[in-house]
């Protein structure tokens, strides 16, 4: 660790220096983000996560402002239902009187510890330096450190007052902003509490008819309690006030310094959960700041041995040593800075939102695009493909897991509305854990998502792939493969017998008419992205150990695989090329932007380097767009997965060179975000764009290793010139290091060794 970024306070100095000393790291110091100068405002923010907290850390005009978030924060708006949001907990604001950083200012994020050291000196050259971490096992929040002199503290939680307001819609608003607060003792209490009996979630019920199986629908709103505890020692009550910030009024509540000091030590306990009173919520919020106030040793220990484990786990570093001059040294840096900002949610109920995640930070905080889609599958499946390659499937289960809770509730939805026995998520996933606003029939409500439900396949996907990688057990999975398998069977032999008399085409195969090619053509025939995904699900089911499956579930998939209809083709300037479906009655030309001909290379890798065809995919790419802008590359646009799977690798060079580096390579500014990977798509998905971010990091990890039928191909899209240090895992419990030099891989360590067998170097030297 470097030396001018160490805390002051002893116990912590010890356990830093002792828990670093354990591992090799230093490839982690040069990726530190040094601030020498204070943010205009939020948008300058720095971020930091840990266990299910996200906190935004500024200085602005000599004040210490920090946003907590996480991604359980849901905030209760009434009858409508899915108007909840998820919102932050609330700002704190830290202000020393001489100010602390007049003469000098520097804040540092240190990626090692996932913390943030601020320094600075007063005006007469007398030294500050604090450092805010977040207990990884609990949901604490610490601003430790000390001064050269004794300084006058005043700390206040803030929290906005008045109406929530539709971000589409700002004369629309979403009922009052519930948010109250106390001093008790020396020591500030805040929350917000949602009613014991959700009207929202009753009118979905009266509204889409599903009273029937209303007793799986899950109620995570009732008496939802959210807000926190902060104290500090040697800190005292300073009542309540208000105010304005970036036009948004607020309440306060106030702590001071008793007297000045020379070593600060506040924390915030915080806390949702769905307490059944009040009094029990301040009960126990309060146990757990009584628990932390002599663990903070303990504490950073164990939370900083967390990091080092994160960091053990994998890491693409690119050209070491070259320097932020360096456009692929910046891509490796923005792949390890938001990997980072993944691992703010290890221990959620809810996963992380790809439209922000918790760390948003506009004038008003608490607003996001297209925040009514809730948990957008076809947004969400970006945020959580790269957790594989990268190892970290404490993260992925969060959001495997919001899928697997559905599993009763997707079987009787199933039964209730289409008498069948399996189960497909829709696209637009909500907090009841179904269709955020199904249509009559229990499909997709918009034209564009009515049956589009492939999104959840490849949540289905990683389910079962996580076994591979990670050991996960795929039992409690299997039902929900299964169930997808089992539905496109029986749905469409029912509505192909309906229009034709007979289940299956001439041939012997399934038609899936009525379908989607992802949002953009309606009423399809036969798409690529349903084929290609029962393809690949189908697959991974009979890839499972021989004791997983049964032998009727077995014969069932491999059944099922036979009636699978070839993936549609079309010529297209001169060339076969997949094609979006065999048909298809409307396309949306309004914004005709997909390309779902490409589903059968990524997600479902049917295509691809290492298998068969690969000319048909690559002419794909380059002619069955329809328009230019459908290989754009920001956001969700997956310009760069789809060229790094075709091992086009100067193509797929430039892609992550302008996915990473976003805005700046493309547009030449950072769009009033600060943090290299705060990523701003042009108001898509919300800034920080997380879907992007996703979408990067998959690209990356595919052109530095990819894997076909259990085979390691590493380097199927990588430029020579860059060289390369780097940890990946791969299926049956692999992981795979090693170090690449001016186009030669220099060591390979491949674990189990056994395993190195299957490793093949597509660069040859």
């Amino acid at each position: 660790m470097k030396q001018h970024i160490i805390l002051m306070t002893a116990s912590i100095l010890l356990g830093a220096g002792s828990l670093r000393g354990a591992t090799d790291q230093a490839w982690l110091d040069s990726y530190n983000i040094v601030w020498d100068s204070q943010s205009a405002d939020a948008r300058g923010s720095m971020p930091i996560g840990g266990g299910n907290i996200g906190l935004n850390v500024w200085v602005e005009k000599d004040e210490l402002l920090i946003y907590f978030g996480s991604p359980d924060s849901w905030s209760y708006r009434g009858k409508g239902f899915n108007t909840q949001m998820q919102t932050k907990l609330g700002r704190l604001r830290l202000k020393f009187t001489p100010v602390a950083w007049a003469k000098e200012f520097r804040q540092e994020l240190d990626l090692a510890s996932n913390s943030i050291v601020l320094s600075g000196k007063t005006t007469d050259g007398q030294g500050i330096k604090l450092r805010v971490w977040i207990d990884a096992m609990q949901p604490v929040v610490h601003i430790e450190g000390q001064s050269d002199r004794p300084l006058e503290a005043a700390v206040a939680v803030e929290y906005p007052t008045g109406m929530a307001m539709a971000p589409h819609n700002p004369c629309q608003t979403y009922g009052p902003l519930v948010r109250e607060g106390r001093i008790d003792g020396d020591a500030i209490e805040w929350w917000e509490r949602s009613p014991a009996i959700d009207e929202g979630r009753e009118e979905y019920i009266r509204r889409f008819h599903v009273e029937e199986i209303a007793e799986l629908l899950p109620n995570p709103m009732a008496n939802r309690t959210m807000g926190g505890r902060l104290s500090g020692a040697g800190f005292v009550a300073d009542g309540t006030g208000q105010g304005t910030y970036d036009g948004r009024e607020f309440k306060s509540l106030k702590l001071k310094s008793a007297k000045p000091l020379k070593t600060f030590d506040l924390r915030a306990s915080l806390r949702i959960a769905q307490d059944a009173t009040l009094e029990e919520w301040q009960a126990q919020v309060k146990k757990l700041e009584a628990a932390k106030r002599a663990t903070g040793q303990a504490d950073w220990q164990a939370s900083t041995a967390w990091w080092q484990g994160f960091w053990d786990r994998s890491r693409i570093v690119i050209n070491p040593g070259k320097g932020p001059d360096d456009p692929a040294w910046q891509t490796g840096l923005n792949y390890q800075l938001f990997r980072a900002l993944l691992a703010s949610n290890r221990t959620g109920e809810f996963p992380t939102l790809f439209n922000g995640g918790p760390f948003t930070c506009e004038p008003n905080p608490d607003t996001r695009n297209w925040f009514d889609c809730q948990f957008m599958a076809q947004n969400q499946r970006l945020v959580y493909w790269p957790m594989l390659k990268s190892g970290d499937y404490d993260l992925l289960k969060v959001g495997l897991e919001y899928y697997r809770r559905s599993t009763d509730l997707q079987t009787a939805w199933a039964k209730h509305f289409w008498k069948i026995d399996g189960l497909a998520f829709n696209e637009g996933m909500g907090i009841y854990g179904a269709d955020w606003s199904p249509n009559p029939e229990g499909h997709g409500g918009p034209a564009h998502l009515t049956y589009h439900k492939v999104s959840g396949m490849e949540f289905a996907i990683m389910m079962l792939e996580s076994g591979s990688y990670g050991g996960t057990d795929v039992r409690p999975y299997l039902p929900i493969a299964l169930g997808y398998l089992k539905y496109h069977d029986q749905f469409y032999r029912r509505e192909t017998k309906q229009l034709t008399g007979k289940e299956l085409d001439d041939q012997g195969r399934l038609v899936f008419f009525p379908g989607n090619a992802i949002e953009m053509y309606q009423q399809t025939r036969n798409d690529a992205c349903t084929i290609s995904g029962l393809m690949a699900l189908s697959k991974a089911v009979l890839n499972l150990p021989a004791n997983v499956l049964t032998a009727e579930q077995r014969a069932f998939c491999e059944s099922f695989r036979k009636t699978l209809p070839p993936l549609p083709t079309r010529e297209r300037h001169g060339h076969q090329t997949l094609a979006p479906a065999e048909s298809w009655k409307s396309a949306s030309t309004w914004d005709n932007i997909e390309l779902p001909e490409l589903y059968p290379v990524f997600p479902f890798h049917v295509y691809g380097v290492g298998r068969p065809g690969l000319q048909l995919a690559r002419d794909t790419w380059e002619f069955s767009y329809e328009q230019p802008r459908q290989k754009r590359n920001f956001c969700w646009y997956q310009s760069l997965i789809y060229t790094a799977d075709l091992g086009l690798t100067e193509e797929a060079r430039e892609f992550a060179l302008g996915k990473f580096l976003w805005p700046y390579r493309e547009k030449g500014g950072q769009f009033g975000m600060r943090y290299p990977a705060f990523y701003d798509t042009h108001g898509f998905c919300q800034r920080p764009d997380f879907d992007h971010g996703g979408c990067a990091m998959v690209g990356l990890q595919d052109m530095l290793m990819q894997i076909v039928d259990g085979k390691i191909l590493l380097f199927p899209a990588w430029p020579k010139d860059w060289d390369c240090e780097f940890k990946l895992h791969a299926p049956s419990k692999t992981t795979v290091a090693g170090v690449l030099k001016a186009g030669k891989l220099e060591k390979l360590t491949v674990t189990p060794a056994a395993r190195a067998k299957d490793v093949t170097n597509m660069l040859g030297l």
